[in-house]
């Protein structure tokens, strides 16, 4: 039977997934605006936790880990259908695989709405030691930047990954050196449409604290991860094109602030959770 590997001693080797999430500007994004909206004791217990690490520097850890299982690959997303009217449990989060109906751990399912809550209960449980509740941080601050992706939650050829697109004209979307990639439409929002706006994290925190501030976007509730996945799974379906469609100037104007939104509401619902769940100083 599979077991989660929740110590520190986890096999770390690079991920070869498509399902990256945001590319790693837009974890790093994410956990910078979360960062500065920690009260002084979440400050405390992130700094305690991650040793001397911050929340940008370990926002894509969970991309660069599994186990010979490949246990944590559906955690990073969900998959709703296009036709369906919201997120359903039972339809889009599957049971984990290997773990017995009735036992303890069947009440966590592969995905990233149940894998959030999971993480979040394991990082406030001051019965844990330390080792594990930073693998319960690192999880958190991915996979909410995970979920607010639109395309981490829309069952369309693997979240997009099988719609090749073209991108301001180009078919090929490898990086340097590398061998030929064809373009997808995840991997455009995952970097391609943030790399356009051509900003250094310092610059674009500071668009995002301004967004932030000019929509309120800091003042209603946080909601739930089931209510940021129906957001982005109703925003993916408005970003859906064809295969073969070109990914121009007019699409990046179109979505850019989404985009913006998402990274921004991404990084004020985590810092959320973090302040709820490290509200007690550490001992």
């Amino acid at each position: 039977m599979r077991r989660l590997m929740i110590v520190t001693t986890i096999a770390i080797v690079i991920a070869t997934s498509t399902l990256s999430g945001w590319g790693g500007q837009g974890h790093r994004l994410v956990g910078l605006i979360a960062a500065e909206r920690l009260t002084p004791i979440a400050k405390q217990n992130v700094a305690w936790l991650l040793d001397g690490q911050s929340l940008a520097d370990v926002s894509s850890w969970a991309d660069t880990i599994r186990n010979d299982q490949q246990q944590t690959y559906g955690w990073h997303f969900l998959n709703i259908p296009p036709e369906a009217k919201g997120y359903d449990r039972d339809r889009d989060c599957p049971k984990a695989a290997g773990v017995e109906p009735g036992s303890r751990s069947d009440r966590w399912r592969d995905c990233a709405v149940d894998r959030i809550l999971f993480w979040e209960q394991r990082l406030g449980d001051l019965t844990l030691d330390r080792a594990d509740r930073a693998t319960a941080l690192k999880f958190i601050v991915h996979f909410i930047g995970d979920l607010h992706q639109p395309f981490h939650t829309l069952g369309v050829g693997r979240g997009g990954n099988d719609v090749h697109v073209r991108v301001f004209g180009e078919a090929n979307c490898a990086e340097d050196g590398q061998k030929p990639f064809p373009c997808n439409l995840h991997s455009v929002w995952d970097g391609r449409l943030i790399g356009r706006r051509d900003l250094d994290d310092r610059a674009y925190v500071a668009q995002l604290q301004k967004l932030i501030v000019d929509k309120r976007l800091g003042a209603p509730p946080p909601g739930t991860p089931a209510q940021w996945a129906e957001q982005s799974f109703r925003l993916a379906k408005e970003a859906l094109v064809k295969p073969g469609t070109n990914v121009d100037d007019s699409y990046y104007r179109r979505h850019i602030s989404v985009i913006d939104e998402r990274l921004a509401v991404a990084g004020v619902r985590l810092g959320s959770v973090l302040n709820r769940s490290l509200s007690v100083q550490h001992p």
